[in-house]
């Protein structure tokens, strides 16, 4: 008897010696796949309006059932990105994952380590892509730690009961500065067109105010725009010095003696037409003096391209003005406003 107790218990001891050599089975959580980080602002010491859009793929064969997702920062910069601790706006996000995060999420962000903790989360689907976006609310605020963290930020999937289903660490770079200033020059640009350089009343009559004008086409990239002047010699004279009255009072009547112009424009020193059309008329037209001083008959306050105004020149005659070829010159100018 007593040499088959000794033999039972040399096999015990045997079998537990086996056994210690055996390394023990540890239950591991998968591994997330394809996990990125994309954040909005990579540049160090933010304190707010920092935004990760975090984007991992389920692996094959998950049988978890997913309620919560977590971002544990690095501890060696606790309350750097976590920056107010608090809730963070939370939403599923398609920019960058096939699909977004389901689920009725809300998350808060904690310290110790700084942790984005995403609750609500619906079960995920095995071999699927996910993305979620988290950004700063009124209650929390997302930073930043200063350069030459580590970065890296470890994402986990747990299930309601707080168990590890799957995880990843993934990395990011926080630098001194992330933003580059483009800068460029468009230099200062206006060209003036001018229909004609000389235009001819024809033969003026006591029975209609006779009419012909000119083109003015501007371009320019001014942003307060330009203004077109105009002024003259003298009014409409012949070589007996004989004249054409400057018109008064805003218009010209048929059958009187008078020289005057009109603009397709408004709002300017020269008033705007009527008839709308610069063209012979038996009727009356609006028609404005011209001086030897400049005033404006076209105008904008915006960059313009190819803009054009008509720039009319109206005369008439009574049954006494004198017979004779009259004509004078006038000057067109046009200022870009830069």
């Amino acid at each position: 008897m007593k040499i088959l107790q000794r033999t039972y218990i040399a096999l015990l001891l045997a079998v537990f010696a086996f056994a210690m050599l055996i390394p023990p089975q540890v239950v591991r959580a998968a591994t997330l796949e394809t996990v990125e980080d994309h954040m909005n602002r990579q540049v160090q010491n933010q304190t707010s309006g920092v935004s990760h859009e975090i984007v991992f793929t389920v692996p094959a064969g998950n049988s978890g059932t997913e309620a919560e997702v977590h971002l544990i920062f690095p501890s060696a910069d606790n309350g750097l990105w976590c920056e107010t601790a608090g809730a963070i706006t939370v939403a599923g996000s398609t920019t960058y994952a096939a699909n977004e995060l389901p689920g009725t999420l809300a998350a808060t962000c904690t310290g110790t380590p700084d942790t984005l903790t995403i609750t609500g989360v619906t079960n995920l689907s095995a071999s699927t892509e996910y993305g979620v976006l988290l950004t700063d609310s009124g209650a929390g605020s997302l930073g930043t730690p200063t350069t030459g963290t580590d970065g890296v930020i470890t994402v986990q999937t747990r299930d309601s009961g707080q168990t590890l289903i799957d995880e990843e660490q993934l990395a990011v770079d926080i630098i001194a500065d992330d933003q580059v200033v483009v800068s460029a020059d468009v230099d200062p640009t206006i060209t003036v067109v001018l229909s004609a350089n000389s235009i001819n009343l024809g033969t003026l009559s006591t029975t209609q105010v006779n009419q012909d004008g000119i083109t003015s086409t501007v371009t320019t990239n001014s942003s307060n725009g330009y203004s077109s002047q105009v002024l003259y010699d003298v009014t409409l004279t012949n070589a007996a010095s004989d004249t054409i009255s400057d018109t008064a009072g805003g218009t010209i009547v048929a059958g009187t003696e008078e020289f005057g112009a009109s603009s397709s424009d408004t709002g300017n020193d020269i008033g705007i037409w009527s008839p709308t059309a610069c063209a012979d008329t038996g009727s009356t037209s609006n028609a404005d003096a011209l001086t030897t001083s400049l005033q404006t008959f076209a105008s904008n306050t915006v960059a313009v391209s190819s803009e054009a105004t008509t720039l009319c020149f109206l005369a008439s005659i009574a049954g006494t003005t004198e017979s004779g070829t009259y004509s004078n010159t006038v000057t067109v100018v046009t200022t870009g406003l830069f």
